[in-house]
């Protein structure tokens, strides 16, 4: 695998072509959209690209990511650093993995008319999809300092099973006496 001398726009059928396969890192001012989405980006985001033809004869890009990012916890609100990984696999060849039923199992990558892509927003997108839609410390995790009183979900939910009726039982005891 060579090293890929970034470039934002690339010809993906080219790629394909020559069976391109990268492992690079990525530095964080080029995902502006993660920054956005965590307090910070710890370090360069490391990504290995394969594009190849599979066996049906689907262009495909396939690969995987990892970032360690900082995410503030919904929970104690102190901030916790948190690797995020995943891996994809898409095709630009929607009509043919539509045929082959694959739609459910491939993303769809959208081309210019040039054949080209862009792979730092596809990339962005992937990444962006593995963040955790509430950010927290892990359950079981003793950084997490959220208070046990703070916390009524518990409280309500008893409340919540009680016969809602008792409450006009004690009003007919009341009139009764």
């Amino acid at each position: 695998m060579a090293d890929l001398a970034f470039n934002e726009i690339v010809n993906f059928e080219k790629l394909v072509s020559n069976c391109a396969e990268y492992k690079t890192t990525i530095d964080p001012s080029y995902l502006p959209r993660l920054a956005e989405a965590c307090s910070s980006v710890l370090q360069p985001v490391r990504v290995e690209f394969r594009f190849y033809e599979d066996l049906q004869g689907l262009r495909t890009i396939e690969g995987s990511f990892s970032a360690k990012v900082r995410f503030v916890c919904q929970r104690c609100q102190k901030e916790f650093d948190k690797e995020i990984t995943g891996h994809f696999q898409s095709t630009c060849d929607e009509e043919k993995a539509r045929s082959l039923k694959l739609e459910e199992k491939l993303d769809i990558v959208e081309l210019n008319e040039d054949g080209s892509f862009n792979l730092l927003s596809f990339l962005e997108d992937c990444i962006l999809l593995e963040i955790p839609y509430i950010t927290s410390h892990d359950e079981d995790d003793p950084e997490c300092v959220s208070s046990e009183d703070s916390w009524t979900f518990g409280e309500l939910a008893e409340e919540a099973q009680q016969n809602p009726f008792s409450a006009l039982a004690e009003l007919k005891d009341k009139f009764k006496k």
